[in-house]
């Protein structure tokens, strides 16, 4: 958990700022920095796993592209990546659009997914 004082976007590394994901129908940018300053979720909706004084996993160590990875100490099975990031990202984008009313991302793949 980030300390109150200090603001999500503040604290992403520059490397991380926007994030390019290579897949098979394309490539999709996610603007790590426009997502932290919305306000509209906390940084543990998706790193879910963090602990506090341990630097933040990538969303890979646990879930992998081609099958399903153990989470180390846990019974859980982690879904795949494609799996994973569909849940989560379409998910929040249809949340925010119908119950909160507000403008949010796409939830179409080739708004995502640019060739």
């Amino acid at each position: 958990m980030l300390p109150v004082a200090l603001h999500a976007a503040d604290v992403i590394p520059d490397d991380k700022a926007v994030i390019q994901f290579q897949t098979k129908t394309g490539v999709v940018t996610f603007n790590h920095t426009l997502h932290a300053s919305l306000r509209v979720t906390s940084c543990a909706s998706c790193h879910h796993t963090h602990e506090e004084g341990q630097p933040i996993k990538a969303c890979s160590d646990c879930h992998k592209k081609k099958e399903k990875a153990k989470i180390e100490g846990f019974s859980v099975v982690a879904p795949k990546t494609s799996k994973a990031y569909h849940t989560k990202c379409k998910g929040c984008h249809k949340y925010t659009m119908e119950e909160l009313e507000k403008p949010a991302g796409p939830t179409k793949c080739k708004l995502c997914h640019i060739k």
